[in-house]
């Protein structure tokens, strides 16, 4: 016979199962508003039955059912969702980034309202024009002073601000991959406490939660990628590289770059290699840091010098309304200490490059008649590798063909015919580092093009070309002095400032061309105080004539070409960020009516497992009534 105590077994395991029920479902309704915590079931099994077959059974009928039992609590998570939701975060987040510095950037330009640089030039120029017209008026001469100078301001305005954006991402980029070791750090802990847990055949379901929103954050600040596959120990990958890998971290080292001016990189502690990452905020910020602001530092810079370059030159050969000559407008600070443009490029205390920004060959051509020479340029090409470039020519093309070729090889030198019909070249923004900028590095001829026909330099082939990583370089050129502007210091744009000369006394403005006294082919003499010829040529050289501001033809042309990439970069930014942004709202909720708490739901569970513990407690309450009838009343 059984025994007469079972029934008060299997009612205390119905009170215990659904009492650990109730207190799970109080568990679940408490943190309904947690959006990282994952509802929790209790999986209720049947409790071993009476009896296991074998010889010495007793002779009952079998299985006889001993009650229920909790075979495991389970948290309702659908991992294949929270894989989706790991890799959109890092998309979204870095898409997320670039939006509000671009937003942040096209606020800085804040074209096409408001004081521009765009309107400031066009006031600058429209100024000149008007001098030309009034070359003896000093009160237009004052106009011009006071349009340079507001130019200048909003010039060193903009670079100023792009710069405090820059070194505000770079910040961010600090506090998040800090951030991003406290992270690993917290991973590998609970990784610790999870391992301990379930070696105890426990499923610590909270911790899981804990764990899943720390991942889900870490996507968002880098592309990860999460080993399962080893039941022991959760990995967390960044690109190949192991950053935790159960109870261990590969801590990320945050190191200034020298070659980017001290701007912070990420390296893994153990190796030293730089970290590779793909997507998340921080390739965003790192993008926009070192891409988008440097290219928009780089390109403010190149408008600055061109600006100022291209008006010295012609100012140089005009005169002043007191006969004054040979002067700048702008002053440009040369990276350079010296006249002969030598700079000590890796701070060892010695010289060691010739740092030259344009260089204007002294003959005077017809740029459309055939050279009727042959031969080839060779050039250097700004990159890493300094690949370099050949520049054919024959004797029928023309100078302006030649030109044509030159920029369109994009070598990191441009060449233009200057107002006097001389050949020039310049430099444009270095593809390898911000700091070899505007230096003119290899300029080669084994013909006479650029030696007897431009005067440029001074003998043909390997032997008479100017290359910048040799000092003494100036005397390979046959250009005058005041036909040679040396590289600017870092940053032009930084330091958008006028002669003192012209600050302090207007007459000295060159307005006039002056005249060729001597039949010298040179403006040697003053025009008289109605000549007003030179300030038309200033007005029309950055205007119309294509003086090649980098690889654009006019300031126009590059300053449409800068507005309308940042533009453009703005637009794609927003739009793929509110297209992440929905997706990640999808998937959030596709997770939500997976894992969420249905208060509803969790109210239903709550009263069925009360009724499920009362009946358990009738049962033990009946148990004992029969139980006290077997002891105390059947002997009476």
């Amino acid at each position: 016979m059984g025994s007469t105590f079972s029934g008060l077994e299997i009612g205390k395991r119905g009170l215990a199962a659904h009492q650990q029920a109730l207190q799970t479902t109080g568990h679940n309704i408490s943190n309904a508003d947690n959006k990282h915590y994952s509802r929790q079931r209790v999986v209720l099994q049947a409790t071993d039955p009476l009896y296991e077959p074998s010889l010495n059974r007793a002779h009952l009928p079998g299985q006889i059912g001993q009650g229920v039992e909790i075979g495991s609590i389970e948290r309702v998570r659908d991992n294949f969702i929270d894989d989706r939701i790991i890799e959109t975060s890092g998309v979204k987040d870095y898409w997320a980034a670039k939006n509000e510095y671009l937003y942040q950037a096209e606020n800085i330009f804040n074209e096409p309202n408001g004081t521009t640089l765009r309107t400031l030039m066009d006031k600058f120029w429209s100024s000149w024009e008007e001098l030309a017209n009034y070359p003896e008026d000093n009160a237009h001469r004052s106009v011009v002073l006071e349009k340079a100078q507001g130019l200048g301001s909003r010039m060193e305005d903009v670079y100023r601000k792009l710069s405090q954006l820059r070194d505000q991402s770079n910040r961010e980029i600090e506090a998040h991959a800090l951030h991003l070791n406290t992270i690993g750090e917290n991973i590998r802990t609970l990784n610790e406490r999870i391992a301990k847990s379930e070696a105890l055949g426990d499923k610590p379901n909270d911790l899981y939660d804990k764990r899943d929103a720390l991942l889900q954050e870490l996507s968002g600040l880098t592309d990860i990628t999460i080993g399962r596959s080893d039941e022991d120990e959760l990995m967390v990958f960044i690109g190949q590289q192991i950053l935790v890998q159960g109870g261990k971290l590969n801590r990320i080292d945050i190191l200034g770059n020298p070659a980017k001016d001290g701007l912070l990189d990420l390296y893994w502690k153990v190796t030293g290699d730089p970290v590779l990452l793909r997507k998340g905020r921080l390739q965003g910020l790192i993008e926009v840091r070192d891409k988008i602001l440097g290219e928009k530092i780089d390109q403010v810079d190149a408008l600055a010098i061109n600006v100022m370059d291209v008006i010295n030159e012609i100012h140089k050969d005009g005169f002043g309304l007191n006969g004054n000559t040979n002067q700048n407008f702008f002053d440009i600070r040369s990276l350079a200490l010296n006249t002969f443009g030598e700079y000590d490029s890796d701070g060892d205390g010695q010289n060691d490059i010739t740092a030259i920004f344009r260089v204007t060959g002294k003959n005077t051509l017809d740029p459309d008649r055939p050279v009727g020479i042959s031969g080839t340029m060779t050039f250097l090409k700004p990159d890493e590798k300094e690949t370099q470039v050949l520049i054919p020519y024959s004797a029928n093309d023309t100078l302006n063909g030649i030109i044509k070729r030159i920029n369109a090889s994009k070598v990191g030198v441009v060449a233009y015919m200057n107002h006097d019909n001389q050949l020039a070249f310049k430099a444009t923004v270095a593809e390898d580092t911000p700091k070899k900028n505007f230096i003119l590095r290899h300029i080669e001829d084994s013909g006479e093009l650029l030696v007897g026909l431009t005067g440029m330099l001074m003998a043909s082939g390997p032997s008479g070309a100017y290359d910048y990583k040799r000092l003494g370089e100036i005397t390979k050129l046959q250009s005058k002095p005041e036909d040679i502007t040396l590289s600017p210091h870092f940053h032009p744009s930084s330091h958008f400032k006028i002669n003192e000369h012209i600050a302090n006394n207007v007459a000295n403005i060159a307005a006039a061309r002056g005249k060729d006294v001597g039949g010298t082919g040179d403006y040697n003499s003053p025009g008289g105080h109605k000549d007003g010829r030179n300030a038309l040529l200033v007005a029309s050289s950055l205007r119309n004539n294509p003086v090649m501001v980098d690889y654009s033809k006019t300031t126009d042309d590059f300053y449409n070409s800068l507005i309308s990439k940042l533009a453009t970069e703005a637009r794609e930014s927003k739009q793929e960020f509110g297209i992440q942004s929905d997706l990640m709202t999808e998937l959030e909720n596709m997770r939500q009516s997976v894992m969420g708490v249905s208060l509803d739901e969790e109210m239903a569970n709550m009263v069925q497992f009360q009724h499920s513990y009362n009946a358990s407690a009738k049962m033990i309450n009946t148990m004992n009534e029969i139980l006290d009838t077997i002891i105390n009343r059947l002997g009476a």
